[in-house]
């Protein structure tokens, strides 16, 4: 698997890398780098945008083989053996704060009414979880939006770290990954533990206002929509 930057810091917008290979993806350039800090669609997070050297990055996916890939607005010149990198901060910063508000939501649920996420939704505009329980009441999100924003408000710290199957065991996970070996934890401090590999801000206080806009009935469970920080 290709060095994937985020993983080390989400905060790193710029970076060099090496020309791994070169190949057309769904009718568009792509390339393939010895590292990267462009995130690819995955865990319900949307990719990065940015440019690789004078080209833009219009789509960045996981291989089969578990490598990023980048697909070009056009082909990098010819003969290009190595590549600068820049991220589209705007957006990145924006998916840290919609996927940690989301964290910090999930777990305001299940602590304050005992309900599960079964399934998250990243959007362009709003933002979606789905609980495990019948639609929520008014004075039931009132609730959690206050108690959210508290938390919020309170400026926790976010760390993500690895721990292998065994540590694992010893963490108060969220909900459990399906997957054996290393897992990446996201931890706001002593609040929530979950499994994940996105990138997120590095205190709560970065989240911003977590606004609650909607709850509707789907599949017989709760789908709330919601927005944090610069969408709020």
């Amino acid at each position: 698997m290709d060095k994937r930057l985020y993983y080390e810091d989400a905060y790193c917008t710029r970076f060099t890398a090496q020309v791994a290979e070169r190949f057309t993806l769904e009718g568009k350039p792509a390339v393939r780098l010895s590292r990267s800090a462009f995130y690819p669609t995955s865990g319900g997070q949307p990719h990065d945008t940015g440019r690789l050297g004078g080209t833009g990055v219009v789509d960045v996916q996981v291989g089969g083989d578990g490598a990023v890939l980048h697909v070009l607005a056009e082909p990098l010149p010819e003969g290009t053996a190595s590549v600068s990198g820049e991220i589209d901060w705007s957006r990145r910063y924006d998916h840290m704060q919609q996927h940690s508000g989301q964290h910090l939501l999930s777990q305001v649920f299940f602590r304050w009414l005992g309900l599960e996420t079964v399934s998250v939704h990243f959007g362009d505009a709003l933002n979606t979880v789905d609980l495990d329980g019948p639609p929520l009441s008014a004075a039931q999100l009132a609730d959690v939006e206050t108690a959210a924003n508290g938390l919020v408000w309170e400026n926790r710290p976010i760390r993500a770290y690895w721990v292998d199957e065994e540590a694992r065991g010893k963490v108060p996970l969220r909900r459990a990954p399906a997957v054996a070996g290393a897992t990446r934890i996201v931890e706001i401090d002593k609040f929530d533990w979950s499994a994940c590999g996105g990138t997120h801000v590095r205190r709560t206080g970065e989240i911003g206002l977590i606004a609650l806009v909607r709850v509707e009935k789907h599949r017989g469970r709760s789908r709330v929509h919601f927005v944090c920080g610069g969408r709020a």
